[in-house]
């Protein structure tokens, strides 16, 4: 109980940037099911964009439209809702829908020279606006797919089966088709993991993908190409990986540089979100520290995916390290969309 009490102690005290008619430029995930107390203090507090979810949180069998109805109310804003649902390996729906296929992207790519171009493409957009209306039906508002990277000559051991094809038009050709489809079938994709992590055979949940001798033309040349049409659509990710020839000291999610890229050659102006900064490619620094790297270096939504033994007060001091400017700039933006909308 003196635990509690401090922690809300500390809340009032530190998050005073962090009002409520701001909302905090965060996707975050739920602790526990139902909601504690302590935790609907917490959440009222931060007031996040919205909250993404897991695997584990689809095994329970969660009641999504009840806990978005729920969140709605506290926080006072329209909340939105995450998920990973690329088909094959990342399978969200495979616990609520177990009889219903979702093949990977690999399985696509292969169709391409049994079946043509344009004919898979037609079965990717309807494949991708049935899973759409799937999540739909369970308040899910954001895919954080397709995965545009191309796959590299050399068999990419950590993505496997969840890249298209070596072929960056195909890899285009077939990633749009996902986010139409995903459109279509009512809620908003989201384009990864720019600018491409593949070239490695690093999984950047343990290590840094660090990608040599690639110059900045090398990427126009080629990782570009599937990710020119997310201009036409609200979310892309940023992948962490480290290209030395453009960047020698900042991943590509701490890096200005990249999200310049985003910005004005892709010319992007929806919301840039950052992969789980909880990953071993992000460095040995504190979750806030990231964040705020994050945000400052020009992502609108970071993804920090803290550890559920971690005492909400203490991500509420991790949270204070978010500079208040970008809090505003972000609700600015918001605001930005919304009137354009």
């Amino acid at each position: 109980m003196r635990k509690f009490v401090f922690s809300f102690l500390f809340l009032s005290f530190c998050f005073v940037n962090l009002q409520a008619k701001n909302i905090s430029p965060l996707i975050l995930t739920i602790k526990s099911y139902p909601l504690s107390e302590e935790e609907k203090g917490y959440l009222e507090q931060v007031n996040p964009y919205g909250f993404i979810f897991v695997e584990k949180d689809f095994k329970k069998h969660i009641d999504l439209f009840s806990l978005k109805q729920q969140l709605t109310a506290l926080l006072d804003h329209k909340i939105y809702f995450f998920v990973d649902q690329e088909g094959g390996k990342v399978n969200r729906l495979k616990y609520l829908f177990p009889k219903e296929k979702f093949p990977s992207a690999a399985y696509y790519g292969a169709m391409v020279t049994k079946r043509g171009l344009l004919k898979t493409k037609k079965i990717v957009f309807n494949k991708a606006k049935n899973t759409a209306l799937l999540l739909s039906l369970i308040s899910v508002d954001v895919n954080l797919a397709p995965n545009a990277e191309i796959n590299p000559a050399e068999y990419n051991r950590f993505f496997t089966t969840r890249l298209y094809s070596q072929n960056p038009r195909i890899v285009r050709a077939l990633s749009e088709a996902f986010a139409q489809g995903t459109r279509a079938g009512g809620i908003e994709p989201c384009y990864k993991h720019f600018p491409g992590t593949s070239r490695s055979q690093i999984d950047p949940h343990k290590l840094i993908p660090v990608i040599r001798n690639v110059t900045l033309q090398d990427l126009i040349n080629k990782e570009f190409i599937p990710f020119t049409p997310a201009k036409n659509y609200k979310y892309l990710m940023m992948g962490h990986a480290l290209y030395p020839r453009i960047d020698r000291n900042n991943i590509s999610t701490f890096s200005p540089k990249f999200y310049k890229m985003v910005r004005e050659m892709l010319q992007f102006d929806g919301l840039i979100i950052t992969d789980a900064l909880n990953m071993k490619a992000t460095g040995n620094i504190s979750i806030g520290d990231k964040i705020a790297r994050s945000l400052s270096a020009g992502a609108d939504l970071a993804m920090p995916f803290f550890d559920d033994n971690m005492p909400f007060y203490e991500r509420l001091e991790e949270l204070y390290k978010i500079p208040p400017e970008i809090i505003e700039q972000f609700n600015q933006k918001l605001e930005e969309m919304e009137t354009i909308n």
